[in-house]
């Protein structure tokens, strides 16, 4: 019998495929006998990674096409030949279901774009259209402030499918691991045979950069944060991220006196695996963050108020998120120029360590603090409150 062949569109950059896994595992077990392939967005102009850079090991897919996304670079012309060869690959295929899971800000005019592309790539069979997203107050409204929490898109995505009929599990029993291999685990062992002796140390993950400026905490508070955890608790730390934070992960490293560096030294994968080995993620809203929850590692995570708050929390219930509200949330700039990152600058070195140390007593792996960090802050345009 012929295996019957899906195709999934899911695009964005690394965070938004990790918030689909809970939708995707699911997928690939409703459609255990499919073909599953995942359409995704890849530009080279970007950094970003692309879904099947997290996902190709998985076990998910057993098979990846791409496409250069509406924010490339390419010109018009460029772009329309891409989509011509992407249609004819579509056509070429013969998938007889799509599993639509766009972004849930996708327009209803982009929505109809899409499946009318779909459509004329000869897929007949759509999931996952059917479902109106949850439509938030305008953020230009003064009475829509405080702006109010929004479900997680993990469980938009799950919804979007329920709506097609589909019995997906509640949230909080779904899978949202990145399928990590024992091969990936040893790759990673052999990694730390060659760093220093971290002498058993308890460890703490650290995601210092972010690819959006306005979503970046201070990087020294970061170090001040963590050296106090070094004299206090002996932690050990190890930064994470791409190469582009290698520079600040190395100069950190130096200033602690201690630590690794995996940022840009480590693939997705073998990132998830030495995740794995923390008690704790300290970091910003980034494909970072989400990584360690997908690992199940407790996350301090450092919110701005540029989007609204809950939809891209990190998966799970024992995390802890630091958002300040602004009467500018929900600006969705990707660079804060005129505030200087305001909403970040508010969270404070010791209410970060707070959090810190708090989550550590909750693993039993340290007592929690009994006194408030009280230390100097440099601080640049507003108060730190």
């Amino acid at each position: 019998m012929t295996r019957q062949r899906i195709l999934v569109f899911r695009i964005g950059n690394l965070g938004d495929s990790l918030i689909a896994l809970p939708a995707l595992w699911f997928l690939r077990e409703h459609f255990a006998d499919a073909h599953l392939s995942l359409l995704c967005n890849q530009s080279p102009q970007s950094r970003e990674l692309a879904a099947s850079d997290l996902l190709r090991d998985t076990g998910l897919f057993d098979g990846f096409l791409h496409y250069r996304g509406a924010l490339s670079t390419v010109p018009l012309a460029g772009k329309l030949l891409d989509y011509g060869r992407l249609l004819a690959t579509l056509r070429y295929h013969a998938f007889d279901q799509l599993v639509y899971l766009p972004p849930t800000r996708r327009t209803p005019a982009e929505v109809e774009r899409d499946l009318r592309f779909f459509r004329l790539a000869g897929i007949r069979t759509i999931l996952g259209a059917d479902w109106e997203p949850p439509q938030p107050a305008a953020p230009q409204a003064a009475s829509a402030r405080p702006l109010q929490p929004q479900p997680l898109e993990a469980q938009n995505l799950l919804d979007r499918l329920a709506a097609s009929g589909l019995p997906v599990p509640v949230l909080d029993a779904s899978r949202a691991d990145v399928g990590t291999t024992a091969a990936t685990r040893r790759d990673v062992a052999s990694w730390i045979d060659r760093q220093p002796d971290c002498g058993r140390r308890t460890w703490i993950g650290l995601g210092i950069g972010s690819k959006m400026p306005a979503k970046q905490w201070p990087v020294d508070r970061y170090q001040q944060v963590v050296a106090q955890l070094i004299r206090d608790v002996d932690l050990w730390p190890v930064v994470f991220g791409g190469p582009e934070d290698r520079l600040q992960a190395e100069s950190l490293v130096a200033r602690w006196g201690r630590g690794y560096v995996a940022a840009g030294q480590l693939t997705l994968g073998q990132s998830a695996a030495a995740l794995e080995r923390c008690a704790l993620y300290l970091g910003n809203d980034t494909g970072t963050m989400h990584l360690a929850a997908a690992a199940d590692v407790p996350c301090v995570a450092l919110f701005s108020a540029r989007d609204w708050p809950g939809k891209w929390f990190p998966l799970g219930s024992h995390h802890i998120v630091l958002r300040k509200p602004l009467e500018c949330e929900g600006c969705l700039l990707v660079a804060c120029a005129d505030r200087d990152n305001e909403c970040l600058r508010r969270i404070s070195v010791a209410e970060v360590y707070q959090a810190c140390r708090q989550l550590l007593a909750r693993s039993g792996q340290h007592p929690p603090a009994t006194t408030v960090v009280r230390r100097p802050v440099r601080q640049t345009t507003a108060a730190i409150q």
